[in-house]
């Protein structure tokens, strides 16, 4: 008991993790049968702390609202880059999927196109946004207790997260801040659907045979965690189905298709660019004939833009 006792205090004092626990373990040696009753009872207490982290329960999906504006998190579908807060409206750019990173810190990437979240730059009101994810310090964060059990999400710079003013306004541009852990400082974390292969719209569409290979001769490979295909490096990527699903053709930049190949002509539900890719100059019969249009950005749904490409060039 008196060894418990002393791993609550440490757990209590300092969020202990289990390896924090294992490690006590193993620098202060005891019989096997005890070092299991700690570990045991380290586990527990790390996975209660987590769970009182304002209803953070491990990796996942997650809806993140601020407590005191009622808003939450959200990605700007308009340039897929500012992080706002907003009315929760259940939509794929206010899903969060929270990764490990070293260290007991965690990523924390947008579900709509997989970019992290970082500080602008390290220093107060720094605005949040999402870029392309690489793991760097700045897209890792901490996420722990605040008063009353609420979740404060604090960067590797150590600045926390927080809504300017505690506004409750719409389209509020969020930034990191010295951390005094007020309401406008606290969120909660609402575990969601998403993130497996069992939530993917696309199950069973796609070539499995593919999946988990490097990238074709064209650059497409498929993201497991994404659960879509994707291009390694500058270029495009048509999807058979809106939001970036289904079966996909992928080209590089500087490539010209005069022709679609016949199992992809006329049936195109979204385009998705990737690195310096910046135009798509699409045409529609083949040979770059016919009525012109430019894909620009991503582009979630064609429309009927879709049915309508018979040659493309990638700028």
């Amino acid at each position: 008991m008196k060894r418990f006792g002393k791993i609550l205090d440490l757990n209590h004092k300092a969020q202990t993790s289990l390896s924090s626990v294992v490690r006590l373990c193993r620098e202060q040696p005891t019989s096997i049968v005890e070092n299991v009753r700690n570990v045991t009872a380290g586990f527990f207490l790390a996975a209660v702390l987590v769970e009182a982290q304002g209803g953070f329960n491990g990796p996942g999906r997650y809806e993140i609202a601020n407590l005191k504006s009622s808003k939450v998190l959200d990605l700007d579908r308009n340039d897929q880059t500012t992080v706002i807060q907003f009315s929760p409206r259940s939509t794929d750019n206010q899903r969060w999927d929270i990764e490990p990173a070293d260290g007991g810190f965690w990523f924390i990437r947008n579900s709509m196109n997989g970019k992290a979240l970082q500080p602008a730059r390290n220093s107060n009101g720094a605005e949040l946004v999402c870029a392309r994810f690489d793991r760097s310090p700045d897209q890792q964060w901490r996420i722990q207790p605040g008063k009353d059990g609420n979740a404060l999400i604090i960067s590797r710079g150590g600045r926390t997260m927080d809504v300017p003013d505690g506004s409750s306004r719409d389209g509020l541009h969020l930034q990191i801040y010295d951390l005094n852990g007020d309401s406008n400082q606290r969120f909660l974390l609402r575990r969601v659907a998403g993130g497996s292969d069992r939530d993917r719209p696309d199950r069973g569409r796609t070539d499995d045979r593919d999946h988990g290979r490097g990238p074709d001769e064209t650059g497409r490979y498929w993201d497991d965690r994404e659960q879509a295909w994707k291009l390694e490096g500058d270029g495009v990527c048509f999807y058979r189905e809106r939001g970036f699903r289904g079966d996909a053709f992928c080209t590089r930049i500087g490539v010209e298709i005069g022709e679609v190949i016949p199992q992809f002509r006329g049936s195109f539900g979204s385009a998705r660019l990737f690195g310096r890719a910046q135009v798509v100059e699409v045409y529609e019969e083949r040979n770059f004939r016919g009525e012109r249009f430019r894909i620009t950005r991503d582009t979630r749904d064609l429309d009927r833009m879709g049915s309508r490409i018979g040659s493309f060039r990638v700028n």
